[in-house]
């Protein structure tokens, strides 16, 4: 019942500010995420200010990391570009053997945690680019590793 009611209020959330997200530079954009958790990276504005991110990862096993950012516009005095800070979770399927640093077992494990993203994009006008830089530390609960720090270099298609 719960997840009925989040959906609802999401969806309620994207229709309702879809005529004012308009003005941002971009709507949705989808592409690579190029840091030591490596995978695909999908940015959805929910408001002019807000984003939900997500975060397919690949590294050691699959992996899915889901951010709530916010965004701020034009530091430096130049318009396509945004600096955006955020926070949210993670679940990772993390595969022993493959010269696993973290595990000598041929087991997965499951690595559950909370992610903190801190980070600068630029989004070309011409082309529908967008390309970012950020740092994500992890705290995670159900691993060995308990506090980590990883960082990304993003290059994303702008859907729109």
């Amino acid at each position: 019942m719960k997840s009925k009611i989040l959906i609802c209020l999401l969806f309620t959330c994207l229709i309702n500010n879809a005529a004012e997200a308009q003005s941002q530079l971009y709507r949705t954009a989808i592409g690579l995420n190029a840091g030591y958790n490596y995978g695909i990276t999908l940015k959805h504005y929910v408001t002019p200010k807000n984003m939900i991110e997500g975060i397919a990862n690949f590294n050691y096993g699959p992996g899915l990391t889901v951010l709530y950012e916010f965004n701020n516009r034009h530091p430096f005095s130049v318009d396509e570009l945004d600096w955006y800070y955020g926070a949210g979770a993670h679940v990772k399927f993390i595969n022993g053997g493959r010269a696993n640093v973290f595990y000598n077992d041929l087991r997965t494990h499951i690595n559950v945690g909370i992610d903190a993203i801190l980070g600068l994009e630029y989004t070309l006008k011409q082309i529908p680019l967008n390309i970012g830089i950020n740092t994500k530390p992890e705290l995670n609960f159900t691993a060995d590793n308990l506090l980590w720090f990883d960082g990304a270099i993003t290059v994303r298609y702008v859907l729109k």
